[in-house]
């Protein structure tokens, strides 16, 4: 682990960077040119903490979790194009959403996001609000939605989004509890 326990966008932009498997990741998600498309959440959160640790990075293992923003795409199309998408590829384990569909996933209520940005400032975790691409200049473009702090502490908090009420609350901590990242990160703080 970084002794000052930081970690930079530039660091982290650059870890990415100089990952082949990543990058390979990025450039396939960037050929299906699917609008306002990012890689996002624990794709990369698993990544920068197998960084941060010193452990093997093991993208293959993971699920790679993209998000996409089309409010033109039905919920069932966007569904058998990610379907779709994903048998092009079978050597990873894809997880395709349009966010434009997702502010139902855990309150019905809830409004509709206006891009994918926002969608994943609304994830749980302020260590998973993560989100990257290729820009067309082939350099990666990370966004950080809560900064990278959590992050590189190894701190698992509620986005202000999932704090502001017990209910939003109570969804992000059986979440929390069922993903046992304290088995693969187990220097990992998790806030309730």
């Amino acid at each position: 682990m970084k002794e000052d326990s930081l970690l930079t966008m530039a660091e982290a932009t650059a870890w990415i960077a100089n990952d082949a498997e990543l990058l390979t990741i990025l450039t396939i998600i960037q050929t299906w040119q699917l609008p306002d498309c990012w890689l996002v959440a624990g794709s990369i959160r698993n990544f920068l903490w197998d960084k941060l640790s010193d452990s093997p990075v093991q993208h293959a293992s993971n699920d790679v979790d993209v998000a996409f923003f089309d409010p033109e795409l039905s919920y069932d199309n966007s569904e058998a194009l990610a379907k779709t998408l994903a048998a092009r590829q079978p050597g990873y384990h894809w997880e395709i959403k349009n966010q434009a569909h997702m502010h139902t996933h855990n309150f019905p209520d809830e409004l509709p996001y206006r891009n994918t940005l926002e969608a994943v400032s609304r994830y749980p975790e302020t260590c998973t609000a993560l989100a990257c691409r290729l820009a067309d200049d082939g350099t990666v473009q990370l966004k950080a939605m809560w900064g990278l702090k959590d992050l590189a502490n190894f701190q698992v908090r509620p986005t202000p989004h999932f704090a502001q009420n017990p209910e939003y609350l109570a969804v992000y901590k059986r979440r929390v509890a069922g993903k046992n990242w304290q088995q693969n990160w187990p220097q990992l703080t998790i806030y309730y």
